[in-house]
């Protein structure tokens, strides 16, 4: 048996993948019987296999055949447990409100009660056959990808793959398994192209679309082809899983392969739709795309999900769906010169993305799409932790160290970051935050969060674990690191000798504040976002401070500074700058101070796990500021809301954690109008209109009190810069 095995399409493995490879002809075998009307022989070669003989590790043949059904049902087995893919395929085929373990019961095994289902309609043609490789092919090479990556961390981890002669831990092994899934045994080159399994579909898209390169090879392929040899590149070097950064590099192509494979299922699926002769396929590419959006913008996955699974499509709804969809592939990591147009303009190629691409009512001036979609990475995280897992939910945890948005960025365009991680590292590293030395002192360490975030990942046993994660995540490390660039903004603006755009720091504190889920346009019907401005739409119905059209004062107010930032910093215009920055650094605490409150008023009497993680999420993002102003107010609400054991949360009652906000209110130069009230519980209560004091002067007003903050920081700045 040879060592290797090679593909005529220029690709050779590092280890011998025929056995999985050679399931394409078991797919090629299928589609023959059924053209025949040999149904029977068809489901036999996909329960029980024809071509893809297996070995065991002394290399003697084993009695039984690898078959399509046996990776199909690998999944719902709990195989892919790990496997981020699968895990956003399965949530993204659940209904509202249906619990993990049902979802997995449920849906775990999707391709293959689609696959059985069609076996058993002689009506369905070849359509087995071809959702053999569409769902089980794509998923499963998705899966080797993951599966390498996990490989190496293994292996990085004092793993010896060749002191365990079962093979279980073979990074080489995976990604050469990937690739001989996607190509397929009997792949042959132009002007042909003949195959049964992604490689051929991807040109299959190429031709419809117009995306293939000089040579007639679909564009998606060659990328393909170059990312599977840059792994092997180095896979090949001596003990390349235990160098620095490895796990890192191998992540961001895992990303980018997977991210190009969605491409020719995209462009499958409008063929589809458009072609009355392949109406039948609909259902098939849709359950290949559309439950992958779950990790994508959740008023769009449900549009979709009702348009193409949940009933049968209906072609008047293609307009609608196509643009629902195109909204939808910069999430994917797909660009619309990807797909392409369809048949030189039948359906148009999409726009993309212009610098000035809207966030809900703001458009900023500087590319920063890329930190605008931190929030895609927080969600994920979110649907992560709800899985079972043997590895404390370890990909979850890489979402949160490396990041997939800026993986994806290959360009490097506009605002460059990595992860949430990075943000804890470069927003302590820089000291750009007027806040810095404040959460120094109140934390006691410059790295408290992080630190917080991954023993929250080693803490397996704990219920709250998953809440604490991600509110950690949104509303600690997200508006800590904004207060840095609000910093950093204002030093690049004053600094005469710097050639950099101080606009692009201010747009990137916009884009973290409304983050990508938001869309393009400001609606507060739809609950898609992760961020602040989120927060501040779902307090606003709690705490009465909507506008009339039912959006969040806050929200309003934060447009028009945003702008006016913008503006200032525009014409170099600093002094005034100073003051919006100011405004804006205090004015996205309210959200986070109304959600304190809000769940003191939660956890008093009826607490419960996940919202106490919360709770304490929350007071931690505003303590350190609070305990500036006034440390007896902060004592108060932190025996209030920190966890502790043995005792009660919220014992003083939410309405006392409330009167220690209002002691700095002052302080930050906000009123009572934007802090309202929730279930009788009201901030001002203690509220004087005789005293001396901004509390209920409105939104226009300026405290001169928190300008100095950034005064004072602006000389240290200038000398970490020179």
């Amino acid at each position: 048996m040879s060592t290797v095995t090679t593909f005529d399409v220029g690709v050779t493995t590092l280890t011998n993948v025929d056995t999985i490879s050679n399931i394409a002809l078991d797919i090629r075998d299928m589609a023959e019987s059924l053209n025949q009307g040999e149904w029977v022989k068809a489901r036999r070669i996909y329960e029980f296999g024809q071509n893809s003989r297996q070995f065991d590790i002394y290399g003697q043949e084993m009695d039984e055949l690898l078959s399509l059904q046996k990776l199909a049902k690998e999944g719902g087995d709990g195989m892919f447990n790990e496997d981020p893919s699968y895990m956003f395929q399965v949530l993204g085929l659940s209904s509202i409100g249906q619990s993990i373990d049902d979802t997995i019961a449920t849906h775990g095994n999707y391709a293959d009660a689609y696959i059985t289902e069609q076996l058993n309609d002689y009506d369905s043609g070849t359509l087995g056959a071809q959702a053999s490789t569409i769902l089980i092919v794509s998923m499963y090479a998705r899966h080797m990808l993951w599966h390498g990556l996990q490989d190496c961390v293994a292996v990085s981890e004092g793993y010896d793959p060749g002191a365990d002669k079962t093979g279980k831990v073979n990074p080489k092994k995976s990604f050469d398994k990937f690739i001989g899934l996607y190509i397929g045994a009997g792949q042959t080159l132009a002007p042909n192209w003949d195959g049964d399994m992604l490689y051929e579909l991807a040109q299959a898209g190429g031709d419809l679309f117009d995306t293939t390169d000089s040579e007639g090879e679909a564009i998606v392929n060659s990328d393909i082809k170059q990312l599977y040899q840059s792994i092997q590149r180095l896979m090949s070097q001596k003990n390349y899983c235990t160098m620095d950064d490895s796990i890192e590099n191998l992540w961001v192509m895992v990303n980018r392969i997977i991210a190009r494979m969605y491409v020719p299922l995209i462009q499958m699926l409008i063929h589809s739709m458009k072609q009355e002769d392949q109406a039948h396929k609909v259902r098939m590419y849709a359950l290949s795309v559309i439950p992958q959006l779950s990790q994508c913008q959740p008023s769009i996955h449900r549009k979709l999900k009702d348009f193409l699974l949940d009933k049968d499509y209906d072609k008047g709804d293609f307009p609608k769906i196509v643009d629902l969809l195109q909204q939808s592939y910069d999430c994917l990591g797909v660009r619309c010169e990807d797909v392409g147009a369809y048949k030189k303009g039948v359906v148009a190629e999409c726009a993309g993305y212009d610098n000035d691409h809207p966030l809900a009512s703001f458009v900023p001036k500087k590319d920063v799409r890329t930190v605008s979609k931190i929030d895609l990475d927080i969600l994920a995280v979110d649907q992560l932790l709800k899985f079972p897992s043997k590895t404390k939910n370890q990909m979850a945890e890489f979402y949160y160290r490396y990041g997939r948005a800026n993986a994806l960025d290959e360009a490097g365009l506009g605002f460059d970051l990595a992860s949430v991680q990075d943000m804890t590292q470069l927003s302590q590293a820089g000291k750009w935050s007027p806040y810095y030395s404040d959460y120094i002192e109140y934390f006691t360490k410059d790295k408290f969060t992080d630190e917080a975030i991954l023993a929250a990942f080693e803490d397996t046993g704990s219920e709250q674990r998953g809440a604490f994660i991600v509110s950690l995540m949104q509303f600690n490390v997200i508006p800590e690191f904004m207060m840095g660039l609000l910093g950093l903004a204002l030093q690049v603006c004053s600094d005469q000798d710097n050639d950099q755009s101080p606009t692009l720091y201010w747009d990137a504190f916009a884009a973290l504040y409304i983050g990508s889920l938001e869309g393009i346009t400001s609606n507060a019907s739809e609950d898609d976002g992760m961020m602040l401005w989120s927060l501040a739409m779902n307090r606003s119905r709690q705490f009465n401070t909507q506008n009339s059209k039912s959006g969040a004062i806050i929200n309003d107010e934060m447009t028009d500074l945003l702008f006016s930032g913008q503006s200032e910093l525009e014409r170099r215009d600093c002094i005034n700058f100073e003051k919006t920055a100011s405004r804006a650094l205090h004015l996205m605490l309210l959200p986070l101070i109304q959600s304190t409150i809000w769940y003191a008023i939660r956890n008093e009497k009826a607490a419960k796990d996940k919202e106490l993680a919360i709770g304490e999420a929350m007071a931690y993002s505003v303590l350190p500021i609070v305990s500036k102003y006034d440390e007896d107010a902060a004592t108060l609400i932190e025996r209030n809301m920190i966890r502790s054991n043995g005792v009660a949360p919220v014992a003083e009652g939410p309405q006392s954690v409330a009167n220690a906000f209002f002691e700095i209110l002052d302080n930050i130069g906000w009123g009572c109008d934007f802090v309202g009230q929730a279930q009788g519980i009201d901030t001002c209560e203690r509220f004087d209109p005789n005293a001396l004091a901004l509390k209920n002067m409105g939104s226009m007003l300026y405290n001169p009190g928190t300008v100095p903050i950034f005064v004072s920081i602006l000389s240290v700045m200038l000398v970490m810069l020179t």
